[in-house]
């Protein structure tokens, strides 16, 4: 599974993939679902945003959009899971240099619509840019993100 958040309407494809994984699981499973945080504390997301925009004129200006506040207990509830508890952790995207840190990136599978509606180069060009305000001196390239999280289990 993805993190929450990486496409408009994912909330609703999540929670019926997680109900159809969860069939046969003895009662009181535990699942732990996560997504994006606040897009303000998410580098990574607002990164990968900026390089989606090339799938625009395939994908549309809505294929991309930051996780809602509700989402996670939105699924949640789609897969018939009982909420036990939820939070934030810091998850940091760290990267020993720009080619690293831009190769990694492509390895998502989030960028795929933009590689599909231009080449490699192109989309590699501008993770580049994105990336830039993110490299440190030494060159390394440092994402600090946050992430939500719930705990929940099979009814």
């Amino acid at each position: 599974f993805r993190p929450l958040g990486c496409a408009a309407g994912d909330g609703a494809a999540l929670g019926a993939q997680l109900a159809r994984a969860l069939e046969g699981a003895p009662r009181g499973t535990q699942v732990v679902v996560t997504g994006w945080g606040p897009p303000e504390r998410c580098a990574a997301a607002g990164v990968l945003r900026t390089v989606r925009r090339l799938a625009e004129p395939v994908a549309g200006p809505d294929a991309w959009r930051s996780a809602g506040r509700d989402d996670l207990e939105d699924v949640a509830s789609a897969a018939g899971l009982l909420l036990e508890g939820s939070g934030r952790v810091s998850c940091p995207f760290g990267y020993p240099d720009q080619e690293s840190a831009v190769r990694g990136l492509l390895s998502t599978g989030l960028l795929d619509a933009a590689l599909s509606a231009t080449d490699t180069a192109r989309v590699a060009k501008e993770l580049g840019e994105a990336l830039h305000p993110h490299t440190r001196p030494d060159g390394t390239v440092w994402l600090p993100n946050v992430f939500r999280y719930l705990v929940a289990r099979s009814a």
